[in-house]
């Protein structure tokens, strides 16, 4: 397959050599998908876990399980769209398949030929599938628990009509709930006011911040913390071993009081070590300490070190030579102190926790208000819901037993990376599987597919071991029902090929990699299906940062090139060599054609350090690449420009912007230009500068400028931006200077200009405040990009492969966890503690940050799994030396592993290929003629600019005299202006909408909208309503106002005038449709009604045209009469054009 793509996903660009599948891969996948039977899949990477979960879903609907009746559960929505896409095709393609192809594939599919009555239910199936109401229950299982709370709302007590709360929706709820509740503490009597307090007097701003967001983005492991607050701190406090009641006052007291070496003895020590003021040793530290009220922390910096321990060799021998006694107290008062020392730390997490506890059940407590009076819901909520109300004892069942005749089997994919609360959901789905009327009735089933080496994504709390686990108590389950249940580990890979499957086994076979990946060393073993050779693996030399040269005299004025960073450089070895393999036309490894840049995938661990360097290399190269999987809006240059040229024209006197404004694409003044400008400017402006500039560029951009400052007052800001970025041609210089990946941004950024104007006050200067208090980013699936070389994260990678994979950053490693909260449970009660570095841990809470580490490290593994296993043909380990130790890197584990089995790389010093003795790549002399190099950029000529059509108004003709003849009913002379235009409006809106309105209520209804109509007019409201009334009820106009009638009806048509295209457009007051034809009426209020049709204004008669005109092009062939209602008199005037 030609680029990276999702699992089975995609087009085929190419054909894959035939596959040999071993016979027992072949038993196991059939022996999976048995419709009838258990089944617990682990599958290494690779080795078809979509393929078998679509054929399970095929088997089910061929055993005559109703569609309806199978729920697969998948892990993302482009997961589930994949899944429903593949077996609808194939249910397609067996309803207009010949006999012979549908008995080829359904024999493929049941390892039988196929009976008459399977083929008559495969050629149904199709067509079942789409009658089935909502389709293939194919879906998230946050879309499964949303379409539950949607069917049993009121016994789940969510609102009837709730809605999924959007994440910047969520995030400014939880900020506003934040503050608040931070603001009132600060004053409030009470728990919750102490506990702000105290977190406020003993932690800084940023602590507070950093806690409560650990806190709050863990909102699925608060819910049973915050369930019972102050249960959970009792818990906290047990786990620290601390008695109830204990506080570090009378703890410190207590202390004190229990001095070995008191007072009275400080003076035998001073005697035998006099003490130095200018000196730091016990002596010097036990002198500076107040002898009449000694605190604890002055003894803890006299007797013990920094972290709290004894230091080596105390107390000094001089002590044990002079008085044996003493130096014995002295000994064993230090031992006392470090014990203290740790308990005093766990007093204080004590403290710090439980204000950290008190305060978020008191913010989470407004969120959730917020989320109720709005009818909102977030994701976790959708899942704690649907678990709630699935283990509810009294309405659990009744639910189950609703659900449970719709659902008969259930399908998990990727079950490595569900958490423990939707594991919870789907307990509850099959809790009557294995046992009770519901498993008697009908055959149900399980069945999982995952893979634990696999399991990354523990930030959205998968834990790798539930996999197991649950299969183990699963099985258990359905032997002690005599159910068959198949537990089975597909290890064959379609996707890599077998010389790089060697190498990875040889990597995780480590003692300490397997057991990441939860798995024995001998477990590690993968085969390959494919059956070409010529898979290699290349270990690049690390990278250094080059050492700094000696500073001269002089300032530099160039920049030198020899001290580019170590990720410069490897970025731009990575770009050379992509670059070196396009232009050579280097043979993608055993597939007899050249590599293009969109079958190289590039993975790092984070979006930091070299990611922007690659992306910088591959454009500085011309390499074609769409860029990052995410983009950030708010902070891209783009935006950060389009933000300055706002602050400019709001505020010219910010020289600042405006220089930066200048220098960027949308005017690209040189920075001699600019220096030109802001030199020696004696507190002259930069904006008067620019404007007596005589530099080309600067008055250009000064004229602009100006012109954009004249249409502040009159535009919104989407107007504002998209007339800078369309109609003076702004997008088309990003696009010059950033390339495709800004269309974007600029779309993401007018979408949310757009989003602006419905907020309660929309403008200029708020939208600019609101855009750079945002923190949005594009998620981009680059797996539907088809040019270019990607550059992803390991995590974004998930699903993906590529024939080609660079692992950029592979000699970096996670310098440990930076987590300041950990959740932890004591006695089965949960809780959480709150250490804001590593040094605050006590002896009681380091297990909690000792097993996060240990956790955290087993996923760097598994991430490293992950990465090379998506490498189909070629995989390349590169990095720069940090501070981890090379050994404990993944570039370190490669190295070790392969180094003893690998060879010199001969163009490359200290590269290494695994394995050794593979042929190098001979160039491929000739492109196929179908073969389009995929950097060659599409040239398009300049788009014609379409000619200006001109639009006619027909309220406002222009007669063939050039003067513009308005409109104005005769009434305008009895009322100034503006009243009128307010009557007119008024009548008209009453007209409009009264005839809705039953009989008995017009009177009413009318005098009460003209007062709302006319607020600035009461005394016009009354005649008003009674002119419209009097018209209503007139019987000789009933018909233009009856059933076949419409108001104010809007239109745009084009017509021609004089051989040239002109554009109508308007609003015909009403419009009659019948059989007989198409009436046009429009009102008119003058004072003074014409005598008979030949007397109507000249005017009026061309409006009507117009209208005419417009009419029968919408009706064509029917005859279109016009009138005229002057509503002075209620006649109605039928005038012939």
């Amino acid at each position: 397959m030609d680029g990276a793509r999702r699992r089975g996903g995609g087009v085929m660009a190419e054909p894959r050599e035939e596959l040999r599948i071993p016979t027992d891969t072949q038993a196991t996948q059939a022996l999976v998908i048995d419709p009838r039977a258990h089944a617990w899949v682990s599958a290494n990477a690779g080795s078809g876990k979509t393929y078998v979960l679509s054929r399970r879903v095929l088997r089910l609907l061929l055993d005559n399980v109703a569609p309806e009746a199978i729920l697969c559960l998948t892990y993302t929505k482009a997961a589930a769209a994949e899944m429903r896409h593949r077996v609808t095709t194939i249910l397609a393609g067996w309803a207009r398949h010949d006999a012979a192809r549908l008995d080829t594939d359904l024999a493929a599919l049941l390892g039988r030929a196929p009976s008459e009555a399977e083929r008559d239910r495969a050629r149904s199936l199709f067509a079942l599938a789409l009658d089935t109401p909502g389709g293939l229950k194919i879906n998230t299982i946050h879309a499964f628990c949303e379409s539950v709370l949607q069917r049993f709302p009121r016994e789940a007590g969510v609102p009837v009509n709730f809605a999924v709360i959007e994440e910047a929706e969520a995030a400014r709820l939880l900020d506003a709930a934040r503050e608040d509740t931070l603001a009132e503490g600060l004053a409030a009597p009470g728990p919750v006011g102490d506990a702000v307090r105290a977190l406020f007097a003993a932690l800084t701003d940023h602590q507070i911040e950093t806690a409560l967001g650990k806190c709050l983005t863990n909102a699925r492991k608060l819910g049973g913390i915050l369930a019972d607050p102050e249960a959970a701190i009792a818990a906290m406090r047990a786990s620290l071993g601390l008695a109830p009641g204990e506080t570090r006052a009378g703890f410190e007291a207590e202390a004190l009081a229990g001095m070995i070496v008191p007072v009275a003895d400080w003076p035998l020590i001073f005697a035998i070590c006099p003490p130095d003021a200018d000196k730091t040793r016990f002596e010097d530290k036990l002198a500076s300490i107040d002898p009449a009220a000694p605190t604890l922390d002055a003894l803890f910096a006299a007797y013990l070190k920094g972290d709290g321990t004894v230091p080596a060799r105390f107390p000094k021998s001089d002590f044990a030579k002079r008085d044996p006694g003493l130096a014995d107290r002295l000994a064993r008062e230090a031992d006392r102190l470090a014990i203290l020392h740790d308990r005093r730390r766990a007093l204080v997490i004590a403290e710090n926790s439980a204000a950290l506890t008190r305060v978020l059940a008191v913010i989470v407590a407004r969120y959730e208000g917020h989320k109720r009076a709005r009818s909102l819901m977030d994701f976790d909520d959708l899942v704690a819901r649907t678990a709630l109300l699935l283990a509810d004892p009294a309405l659990g069942p009744w639910v189950r037993y609703k659900l449970d005749a719709g659902i008969d089997h259930i399908l998990v994919d990727e079950s490595q990376d569900t958490n423990p609360e939707q594991w919870a959901v789907i307990d509850a789905l099959v809790e009557d599987y294995f046992s009770g009327a519901g498993a008697a009735r009908r055959p149900k089933t399980v069945f999982a597919v995952g893979d634990p080496k696999q399991s990354i994504y523990s930030f959205q709390g998968a834990e790798p071991e539930l996999f197991i686990e649950k299969g183990r108590a699963l099985a258990r389950r359905a032997r002690e029902a005599g159910q068959d249940w198949h537990g089975r580990t597909l290890r064959t890979s379609f996707r890599t090929l077998a010389e790089v499957l060697r190498g990875v086994d040889s990597v995780f076979r480590r003692a300490d990699i397997a057991a990441a990946l939860l798995s024995a060393p001998e477990e590690i073993g993968h085969e390959s299906a494919r059956t070409l050779e010529g898979g290699r693996i290349e270990i690049w030399p690390v990278v250094e940062n080059p050492p700094a040269p000696a500073p001269g005299d002089d300032w530099p004025v160039a920049p030198l090139e020899n001290l580019a960073s170590a990720p410069r450089q490897l970025a731009g070895r990575i770009a050379d060599t992509i670059a070196g393999w396009v232009e050579a036309r280097v043979p993608l490894g055993p597939r007899g054609r050249a590599i293009r840049p969109e079958d190289i995938l590039v993975l790092v661990q984070k979006r930091s350090g070299i990611f922007p360097e690659i992306v910088r290399a591959l454009k500085h190269r011309n390499i074609a690449s769409p860029g990052s999987d995410r983009l950030p809006v708010s902070a891209h240059i783009a935006i950060d420009d389009l933000l300055a040229l706002a602050d400019v024209l709001l505020n010219p006197a910010d020289d600042l912007s405006l220089a930066a404004l200048l220098r960027s694409p949308l005017f690209a003044l040189s920075e001699d230009d600019i220096f030109a400008l802001a030199h020696d400017r004696d507190g002259e402006t930069l904006w008067t500068r620019l404007e007596l500039s005589a530099i080309a560029a600067a008055r250009t951009a000064f004229a602009e400028l100006s012109a954009l400052r004249a249409r502040l007052d009159f535009e919104r800001p989407y107007e504002f931006f998209a007339h800078m970025l369309y109609a003076r041609g702004g997008l088309k210089r990003f696009h010059t200077r950033l390339g495709a990946e800004v269309d974007e941004v600029i779309a993401e950024f007018l979408d949310l200009a757009l989003e602006h104007e419905t907020s309660e006050q929309p403008s200029l200067t708020g939208f600019i405040a609101a855009m750079r208090a945002s923190d949005i980013v594009i998620k981009r699936d680059l797996a539907a990009k088809a040019a270019g070389v990607r550059i992803m994260t390991v995590h974004g990678a998930k699903g993906l492969e590529a024939p080609v994979v660079i692992l950029a950053d592979a000699a970096s490693k996670p310098r440990g966890i930076n987590d300041t909260v950990y959740f932890g449970t004591h006695a089965g009660a949960p809780f959480l503690l709150f250490c804001p570095n590593r040094d605050s841990h006590c002896a009681a809470s380091q297990p909690l940050r000792q097993a996060l580490e240990a956790r955290g490290m087993a996923e760097y593994w598994r991430n490293l799994y992950v990465a090379m296993t998506r490498a189909e043909d070629r995989l390349y380990v590169a990095g720069v030396k940090g501070q981890a130790k090379l050994e404990e890197t993944w570039h370190g584990a490669v190295s070790q592993a392969l180094g003893e089995h690998a060879e010199p790389v001969a163009d490359f010093e200290g590269a290494l290929r695994f394995p050794a003795g593979a042929a190098p790549s001979a160039a491929i002399a000739e492109a196929p003629a179908e073969e389009r190099p995929s950097d060659q950029p599409l040239a398009l000529g300049p788009v014609p600019r379409a000619a200006p059509i001109r639009t006619l108004a027909p309220s406002r003709h222009e007669f063939e005299t050039g003067k513009l003849e308005a409109l104005a009913p005769a009434v305008e002379s009895l009322l100034d202006a503006r009243a009128a235009r307010h009557r007119g409006i008024a009548l008209h809106a009453l007209l409009e909408h009264l005839s809705a309105v039953p009989q008995e209520l017009r009177a009413s209804v009318a005098l009460s909208a003209a007062q709302t109509l006319l607020p600035d007019e009461p005394d016009l409201a009354a005649p008003v309503a009674d002119a419209a009334l009097a018209i209503l009820s007139a019987p000789e106009l009933a018909p233009i106002f009856g059933p076949d009638s419409r108001a104010e009806v809007p239109f745009s048509i084009l017509a021609t005038r004089d051989g040239a295209p002109v554009r109508i457009e308007g609003r015909i007051d009403r419009l009659v449709v019948s059989d007989a034809g198409v009436t046009i009426v429009d009102f008119k209020s003058d004072a003074a009604v014409p005598a008979g049709p030949d007397s109507v204004p000249p005017a009026y008669r061309a409006q009507l045209g117009l209208y005419a005109a417009a009419m029968a092009q919408v009706f064509p062939g029917r005859p279109i009469a016009t009138a005229i209602l002057w509503t002075a008199d209620r006649t109605l005037m039928p005038v012939v054009l």
